[in-house]
């Protein structure tokens, strides 16, 4: 009498183990691709977020709204708002010193600590002449000024693999475009 015995065998189990294997294997790569992706867009937006709110204080408040950005070669980067025409020290921590960067209290900065592997590549403000590491938004209609100013930061994923700019034009518009078509994000137009 043969009986019979339902299961895997060890041959079939390792097939299988081997299969999960090289799909992980495979789909890692793409992981990492999705996430610095994610990463780039999602510190890119926050900064982004970060304008629009000192922007909209400059005009709900009727008075100047300054941000301040900072960056250094190691990558040490941060951006603040305050409630002055003069900026403020995204770098300072102490929140009780003149230069802290706070609007009635709260700390209104980003900082390259808050984002992993997100780097802050360019800062340039345009305005001619000036050299100055902050933008000041006109209370009345939330423009820069002075007048012709322009900020432009550029980030890059860690990896470096993809990069997205934000810009604030002279008018305060403020956008999000790709500045290299080799390293371009799917959804974002290409700056011009």
């Amino acid at each position: 009498m043969s009986r019979k015995y339902s299961g895997f065998t060890l041959i079939e189990l390792i097939v299988v183990i081997t299969i999960i294997g090289l799909a992980i294997t495979l789909a890692t790569p793409s992981w990492d691709v999705v996430s610095q992706k994610r990463k780039l867009t999602n510190g890119t937006e926050q900064v982004a977020a970060l304008l629009v709110v000192a922007q909209s204080e400059a005009q709900k408040r009727n008075q100047p709204v300054s941000l301040a950005f900072s960056r250094s070669s190691d990558q040490n980067w941060c951006i603040g708002a305050v409630l002055s025409p003069g900026g403020c020290d995204c770098t300072e921590t102490d929140t009780s010193a003149a230069q802290f960067c706070t609007i009635d209290g709260t700390s209104n900065s980003l900082s390259a600590t808050s984002f992993s592997s997100l780097n802050l590549i360019e800062a340039l403000d345009t305005q001619p002449g000036t050299g100055d590491s902050f933008i000041t938004f006109d209370p009345v209609r939330g423009i820069l000024q002075p007048a012709g100013d322009k900020l432009q930061l550029t980030f890059e994923s860690g990896g470096g693999r993809y990069q997205l700019r934000l810009v604030i034009g002279p008018t305060g518009l403020l956008r999000i475009c790709n500045p290299d078509t080799d390293k371009a994000v799917a959804g974002y137009s290409t700056c011009v």
